[in-house]
């Protein structure tokens, strides 16, 4: 990114040792072809200083005594040296994760620093390649949740998009791990990372939704669509609107378990709150997965679904940052019938 930013922005006069910036590069001694493979950091220096609150018209740019200089050319090599060769980077960062005599806070770093590099597909194929993955696995039955919670970060990250790595996961004890901590963990943190590592998993993957559905992972998700922490709401009601988006077939399922009447039920209370007071991207989330499951099987209604739907859509208002929250509302109300059999919640 800076390289790229670089070509376009910095220019070296290294005969005078000063820095300045400009939008040619063509002006300066130091080509496209040179810059990239011998950058010049001082010169990348200025440039990001350019962009502090300080105002340009006060700055004076002057040479960077010998002692800074080498401090920053050294930071900047070690920060260069890590995307040159990110396996070894990943094996230091293990070796402090494996090493029981490591302090929590360098574990939990290591991890970190683990889940930033398994964002990239082959890196996370690299972790796995090298054991790495398996320790942190391994590290989501770990005693402290501070770290349960960043090795479910670690896999959340690893498993999008990747099909060696789902079914790693799905051949082993990985997603019942994941399962056991979201139903189970008395730590916020902890329940928050293992629900969006199980979204992670079974999302657009069939085979791990199956292994999903086989460890009855939908009674766990439809009691954590209950939770009184927002953010396990959320990720919850997300998870099942995509899984039943992408497989329709699913709202059977959910449907036979009377979701939708604990969804109703929320739009219930949803109504009776202030605005002030209710999560406004928990009602969007709810609204959502309620017209999802609405549209692809037979939801019985409730038999007063059209006066909550109703209360709902008014308290919302008529302002444009509520105006999907609004529609969604009409469209079930549409939806709601008058004259067939409904049910009691």
């Amino acid at each position: 990114w800076y390289l790229g930013r670089v070509r376009e922005a910095v220019v070296s006069t290294q005969s005078t040792g000063h820095y300045y910036i400009t939008n040619n590069l063509s002006v300066g001694t130091m080509g496209e072809e040179n810059l990239e493979s011998h950058p010049n950091w001082n010169a990348i220096l200025q440039w990001s200083l350019r962009f502090q609150d300080q105002p340009s018209d006060n700055r004076v740019l002057e040479p960077m005594d010998q002692q800074r200089r080498e401090f920053l050319n050294q930071a900047l090599a070690d920060y260069a040296a890590a995307f040159e060769d990110p396996v070894k980077n990943m094996r230091g960062y293990l070796e402090i994760v494996k090493n029981p005599e490591s302090p929590k806070e360098q574990c939990i770093e290591a991890l970190e620093e683990l889940a930033f590099h398994t964002e990239d597909i082959d890196q996370a194929n690299d972790l796995y390649l090298i054991g790495g993955l398996q320790v942190c696995c391994a590290y989501i039955k770990h005693p402290d949740p501070d770290v349960q919670s960043a090795a479910c970060e670690v896999i959340g990250n690893a498993v999008q998009n990747n099909e060696k790595i789902v079914h790693f996961a799905t051949e082993t004890f990985v997603l019942g791990d994941l399962l056991s901590l979201a139903d189970t963990s008395k730590h916020q943190n902890v329940k928050i990372k293992s629900i969006l590592a199980i979204s992670c998993l079974v999302r657009g993957n069939k085979s791990a939704l199956d292994k999903y559905n086989e460890l009855e992972g939908y009674n766990v998700i439809v009691r954590a669509v209950q939770s009184d922490i927002p953010k396990v709401q959320l990720k919850s009601l997300f998870l099942v609107a995509n899984v039943c988006a992408e497989f329709p077939e699913q709202c059977k399922l959910y449907v036979s378990m009377g979701l939708p009447q604990q969804l109703f039920a929320m739009c219930d209370k949803f109504a009776a709150e202030s605005s002030e007071s209710r999560d406004i991207n928990i009602v969007l989330s709810t609204l959502r997965l309620l017209m999802t499951l609405v549209t692809n099987w037979d939801v019985p209604f409730p038999s007063d679904s059209s006066s909550t739907l109703s209360a709902l859509k008014d308290s919302l208002g008529d302002g444009d940052s509520t105006r999907e929250e609004q529609e969604l509302c009409s469209k079930l109300l549409k939806l709601s019938p008058t004259n067939s059999e409904t049910i009691d919640r």
